[in-house]
């Protein structure tokens, strides 16, 4: 679907609009659609008139004036309207205003005749570019002081700044419910981790402990050359997970002393076995013999 573009080039501005003003406005559109602003004294003025005022501090000033018919309790007359920087970029990034043709809905589902047809799809909105905007602004109430001269609502910029202080706190509030499921399951969960957690350590503890009972001082040459020999009376051949567990001594040391005495088998039925060179094994005496 193709985008109207032809309004692309015509100037709009972005106002931001206070809640009080915007709600009395809406109020306005809907008892009358003929409802807009214009910076002209013939053209109508339902909703309000922008004027432009010379002043000696800013220049030119552009004023936003409520008719007679606008008035409301709590809502200003007029408003300032303070120009705020566009976002930066070049032409490609502009803010644009952007407006839907809708067209008359078709209703769906069948569209009740004998031949069962389905009624035509409904058509989509149309969206057209009705202009760029030019400038941002804000709106600041005015009143009148004592000399009779427009001034900024002093009331009104404290109230802003008081809101804007309010938004910036961060406010964290922690609520609990009592007798609530969610909690109940909250509180089993956590309940359950802290077990975990405490039977954990309780198994590290035991493994620990366990480890440094199981721990035999480190042996010299001979006494552990002893050791192995009656280990190898036993059996004549042995794997060396099984030396470790029955010697629990280093890997290394026990390697050094048991390569000295014994021969790792490279095939045969005891393949990667140790077994006792032959000049040791008149030491030993092979079980049933």
């Amino acid at each position: 679907m193709a985008l109207d573009t032809r309004n692309a080039d015509s100037a709009a501005w972005l106002i931001k609009v206070p809640y009080a003003l915007a709600s009395v406005w809406k109020a306005a559109c809907e008892q009358s659609m003929a409802g807009q602003i214009d910076d002209s004294s013939e053209g109508p003025s339902l909703l309000g008139r922008i004027v432009t005022e010379p002043t000696a501090e800013d220049g030119n000033v552009s004023f936003l004036e409520l008719p007679e018919t606008m008035w409301a309790e709590g809502i200003p007359r007029r408003f300032k309207l303070l120009q705020m920087p566009l976002p930066p970029g070049d032409a490609a990034n502009k803010m644009h205003v952007i407006s839907y043709d809708v067209p008359p809905s078709t209703a769906p589902g069948l569209d009740g005749g004998a031949s069962g047809r389905r009624a035509a799809p409904r058509e989509l909105s149309k969206p057209r570019v009705d202009g760029t905007i030019q400038q941002r602004m804000d709106m600041v109430p005015m009143v009148k002081d004592e000399k009779g001269e427009w001034a900024l609502d002093s009331e009104y910029l404290k109230l802003v700044r008081s809101r804007t202080e309010q938004a910036a706190e961060k406010v964290r509030v922690v609520g609990y419910y009592e007798d609530s499921v969610d909690n109940d399951l909250a509180n089993l969960a956590q309940q359950k981790r802290v077990e975990r957690d405490i039977s954990a350590r309780r198994k590290a503890t035991v493994a620990a402990a366990k480890a440094d009972n199981m721990k035999r001082p480190r042996l010299e040459k001979d006494e552990l050359e002893d050791l192995l020999f009656r280990l190898f009376e036993r059996n004549t051949a042995w794997a060396f997970k099984a030396l470790i567990s029955e010697t629990r001594q280093p890997h290394m040391h026990l390697k050094a002393v048991l390569e000295g005495i014994a021969a790792q088998q490279k095939r045969g039925p005891n393949k990667d076995k140790y077994e006792l060179k032959p000049e040791y094994r008149s030491k030993t005496k092979a079980p049933g013999t």
